[in-house]
């Protein structure tokens, strides 16, 4: 007697592991949502919306909103860029350290997101160092954000080629150049004879004295 073979066909099934859903701490979903009412507010000013994005990606509370990065949440939360949620945090970040510095007080801190923006490109340690510089330059007259880059980029190029002379500024500089070899040849015809008077008679001492007119008035004397 043959046996019947029966083919038993057996269904694979694959088993995937299912994640398990993060636990949201209650109290990051809270620090969240008052930084978030910060930035959400029209009066806030740069320097508040900084602060909240420091203690956001700082303290990673993005996580909160089930974001796995801080750049994600900045687009897809606000459509700002990573760059320019670390510039504003950066600028809160300076304003923070002048602050601190006893000598910056009465209106001497920086005023608006332009200056503190370059000023912060620079390494935190020449931060005070550098605004301190700038308040000098500006002689007692508003900083502008031009005069912080001008300061920063001096910094940051040392050795840049300085600006070329204007024609004015090379006319000028020629000049000055004429005038003290004119002092230099009068101080040496005069020095002639305070150093022996005796040997000058009254011709001689016309003669020299002739000669300095001329250096004077521009003819070379021989």
């Amino acid at each position: 007697m043959s046996r019947t073979k029966k083919a038993i066909k057996t269904a694979e099934t694959t088993v995937v592991a299912a994640t398990p859903e993060k636990v949201v701490d209650p109290k990051d979903l809270q620090l969240l949502q008052v930084n978030e009412e910060i930035i959400l507010k029209a009066e806030s000013s740069f320097l508040d919306i900084g602060k909240a994005l420091k203690a956001i990606r700082d303290q990673e509370q993005f996580k909160a909103a089930k974001f796995e990065g801080f750049e994600d949440y900045c687009v897809q939360k606000w459509a700002y860029s990573r760059n320019y949620a670390d510039r504003l945090i950066a600028a809160y970040s300076c304003h923070e350290l002048l602050k601190k510095e006893p000598t910056l007080t009465g209106g001497k801190l920086p005023t608006n997101e332009y200056q503190l923006r370059y000023l912060a490109s620079l390494p935190e340690t020449k931060w005070v160092e550098t605004w301190k510089q700038i308040l000098t330059n500006a002689d007692g007259k508003p900083v502008t954000g031009e005069m912080v880059k001008t300061a920063v980029n001096a910094i940051q190029n040392p050795t840049a080629a300085k600006p070329a002379e204007t024609e004015g500024e090379t006319a000028e500089k020629a000049k000055k150049q004429a005038a003290a070899k004119k002092l230099t040849r009068i101080g040496k015809l005069v020095q002639k004879v305070l150093d022996d008077k005796s040997k000058y008679s009254t011709d001689k001492l016309i003669e020299l004295l002739e000669k300095i007119r001329k250096v004077v008035t521009g003819v070379e004397a021989s």
